[in-house]
């Protein structure tokens, strides 16, 4: 659905800790939406279909993300028949989004060299091959830009390619002029560690006029300065869309429910790791289906914490799934998931939960902001109140930000 405006409806600095807080209003062709507010992603639909809930999600900003691991790249670039199989994917992801607003998908090239375990020879990253030949960006960002044509994407989505800033922005000033010419909308995507951050979202906001700008995330102690420079976009009609966030950060909580207070709008959670531990030869380990590594997204606290320590929260979703047999069961049984099946159901679970409850918090948050009283709920949440507390008494104890950086980690 094509977005038809992006405005600011309040902004609140009462609060006074490290930035105002605001929502924003995305107008799509479909529905409005308020930020900020949580994406779903690719990932979570997975973990859905493991769930025998009939509860839908119905998040009003959808993402599938494909992470194009050298092989995939080598695949994609070289392999007939494989364009297809993402496509499909693609679609199939699209079709299950339906109660989404806005509905996006992100091919996005990795960018760790390797070596070959066998020959010892480098293999380098889909994006150091970008990087080095100019034919070979040209043809991937076709062929990525067809395949979402062809999805019927209204909003094109541009992945993030690490250049110097004269050849990256003579190559998305080219891909903007394309897409006008096909009467679709490009979403831009810039990492928040790039060297020319500041410059980036100048040209993409302030050149292009571009109204939502996707981010790849990184942790404020990562990226600080970029998030100084999200700061002067807070009064301005733009949202930033923030994917691959850490689910948990500084004293389990949600990174996601953090992130308001450092300046943007709509946030996915980056892709769960499966096991990949291997013994002292190299094989694979037997996995031992542990219940108690299960997280659970806690709404008052903004914590998401191993099962164990939230029986509240066990005895809360309870009740809530209790039309869901198979899901109270499990919930009041989760001891007993430690088999491959219960397992998958309890982890699953989990993320879907989480999305649902996170997303309502988000909802609750937006009306504290719309009545400026953002300090109301910071005071309700005190792991939240405690991690911004330490972050403002580092600002009053030094005018060093790299001391008020090692302090914020500690």
């Amino acid at each position: 659905m094509k977005i038809v405006d992006v405005k600011i409806k309040s902004i609140d600095d009462s609060s006074k800790y490290l930035y105002p807080n605001r929502t924003i209003e995305i107008k799509t062709a479909r529905q409005n939406i308020m930020t900020p507010t949580r994406a779903s992603t690719d990932s979570e639909y997975r973990q859905k279909a493991l769930v025998p809930t009939a509860l839908p999600i119905e998040n009003p900003v959808s993402i599938t993300i494909e992470e194009l691991t050298a092989n995939k790249f080598d695949r994609l670039m070289n392999e007939n028949g494989y364009f297809a199989r993402i496509i499909n994917r693609v679609e199939l992801k699209s079709r299950l989004s339906q109660y989404s607003g806005l509905d996006l998908v992100l091919l996005k090239p990795t960018k760790s060299d390797k070596k070959d375990k066998d020959t010892k020879e480098p293999r380098y990253s889909p994006m150091t091959l970008l990087k080095q030949n100019p034919q070979l960006l040209e043809r991937f960002l076709r062929v990525i830009i067809k395949m979402q044509l062809d999805a019927g994407f209204d909003q094109i989505s541009v992945p993030f390619i690490e250049l110097p800033f004269q050849e990256f922005s003579k190559l998305i000033i080219q891909i903007n002029q394309t897409m006008e010419k096909v009467n679709r909308q490009p979403i831009f995507f810039v990492d928040m560690n790039y060297q020319d951050f500041k410059k980036a979202i100048d040209l993409i906001v302030n050149n292009l006029q571009s109204n939502v700008v996707g981010l790849y995330f990184q942790s404020y102690k990562r990226a600080h300065l970029s998030y100084e420079i999200l700061r002067e976009y807070i009064d301005k009609d733009v949202a930033f869309l923030t994917v691959q966030v850490e689910r948990v950060g500084l004293n389990e909580i949600s990174t996601m429910h953090y992130l308001p207070f450092f300046g943007n709008d709509v946030y996915a959670v980056e892709k769960p790791r499966g096991f990949a531990e291997k013994d002292e030869m190299g094989k694979p380990k037997k996995i031992m289906y542990n219940p108690e590594r299960v997280r659970l997204f806690d709404r008052n606290s903004l914590c998401v914490r191993h099962i164990t320590a939230i029986p509240s929260v066990v005895e809360r979703l309870s009740d809530e799934y209790s039309r869901d047999y198979m899901i109270s069961d499990i919930l009041h049984n989760y001891q007993e998931a430690t088999t491959k099946d219960k397992y998958e159901v309890l982890n699953a679970f989990s993320k879907v939960s989480e999305l649902r409850s996170s997303s309502m918090e988000f909802a609750n948050f937006q009306r504290y902001i719309k009545q400026n009283s953002t300090k109301d709920y910071v005071e309700e949440k005190q792991v939240l109140k405690q991690t911004l507390q330490k972050v403002i008494d580092a600002q009053a104890s030094t005018k060093s930000l790299g001391d008020l950086l090692d302090l914020y980690d500690k």
